[in-house]
């Protein structure tokens, strides 16, 4: 059975997939420069763990106050 992304219902592949935080679904993350697969989420970092979460962005957008988390270029504006 093929796997869908919770965000965009697109196939995932077995590399670039992660599970979000919240919801706990799977969602695409491309795990290299060189992956042909839009994010459909985004690396948060958590202070309490000093740890880096993963979150699709359906559950960004429900939870607007983690935005300030966000690592890397994709990170909204605010």
């Amino acid at each position: 059975m093929t796997e869908t992304c919770s965000v965009c219902g697109g196939t995932l592949d077995q590399d670039n997939v992660s599970r979000c935080f919240f919801c706990n679904n799977r969602f695409h993350m491309a795990w290299s420069t060189d992956a042909s697969v839009e994010n459909c989420g985004q690396v948060l970092f958590d202070a309490k763990s000093c740890g880096m979460l993963f979150v699709c962005n359906i559950c960004i957008n429900e939870h607007p106050e983690i935005q300030a988390s966000i690592i890397g270029p994709d990170q909204p504006a605010l």
